[in-house]
């Protein structure tokens, strides 16, 4: 049997599919996150390490629509889209799972 789906997938192996261009979050008296670019491309794994406080959940939870950005830009599949819910992350079917 023949996976269609799967076939798809592959074709379009390494090409982008999620950037995170100049992504700021501030919070009262801190900035969580300066400026940060993020790359995706189809296929690969990704794996964010740091050390505390470097901004990691906060990255992670922006992609996911639990925060905001104060500033930037999140491009999925080619197209500028906002993340303002974890309902409207879902229907995306961007999902994370922490360590």
């Amino acid at each position: 049997a023949n996976d269609k789906g799967n076939e798809i997938m592959y074709d379009k192996q390494g090409q982008r599919l999620l950037e995170m261009r100049g992504i700021t979050k501030i919070f009262p008296g801190v900035r969580a996150l300066n400026d940060v670019d993020l790359e995706l491309n189809r296929g690969e794994i990704l794996a964010i390490i740091g050390e505390n406080g470097a901004g990691k959940s906060t990255l992670v939870k922006i992609l996911g629509g639990i925060y905001y950005p104060n500033t930037g830009k999140i491009i999925l599949d080619g197209k500028e889209v906002v993340v303002d819910s974890v309902q409207t992350a879902t229907n995306m079917r961007i999902a994370f799972v922490h360590q």
